[in-house]
């Protein structure tokens, strides 16, 4: 298999991920949210950001599926290996940690971009609606799905740096 057949497919399963935890995680919680809105262009105004939000999943899935290449090529993820194929025998320990890294930052990434998107209109309808439930813990759950989301960024944008930094 090849360095970029690999991460083509990678992309593909991760952009799938997404999407199903868009669909299972994220619209449940927000549908649930309408009941809490007292006036008919608050629900308006609920239903266009939940429209929003199946939009954007629906675009970044057929992105990713579509065009895993242009990413490929944006994170210049084939390059650094010793050989254009992947193969188990051939890994050596930097490749592995560069391949976990990606893999983790990818998932960082999928696993707080709709709840982060979730808090912020949840904040933007606190400021708006003074019926809406308010938490204490929401401003430090915001604060550590976006501290998520840096990382994961980072890891994916410096994952070779970070890796010759533990092979040494």
């Amino acid at each position: 298999m090849l360095n970029r057949d690999f991460f083509r497919l990678l992309i593909k399963i991760t952009g799938l991920y997404f999407f199903i935890q868009t669909v299972f995680g994220v619209l449940p919680s927000q549908l649930g949210f309408l009941g809490f809105d007292s006036d008919v262009s608050q629900k308006i105004g609920t239903f266009i950001y939940i429209f929003l939000i199946v939009l954007l999943s629906i675009g970044i899935l057929y992105y990713l599926i579509r065009f895993p290449d242009k990413i490929i090529n944006l994170f210049k993820l084939d390059e650094g290996f010793d050989r254009d194929t992947i193969s188990i025998k051939n890994f050596n320990p930097k490749n592995i940690l560069t391949l976990g890294l990606f893999i983790i930052g990818g998932f960082l990434i999928i696993e707080n971009l709709s709840s982060t998107l979730a808090m912020l209109f949840y904040e933007f309808k606190k400021s708006v609606n003074p019926m809406f439930p308010k938490e204490k813990n929401d401003s430090i759950n915001l604060l550590f799905s976006a501290l998520n989301l840096i990382l994961g960024s980072c890891l994916i944008i410096f994952r070779k740096n970070i890796a010759e930094y533990f092979e040494k």
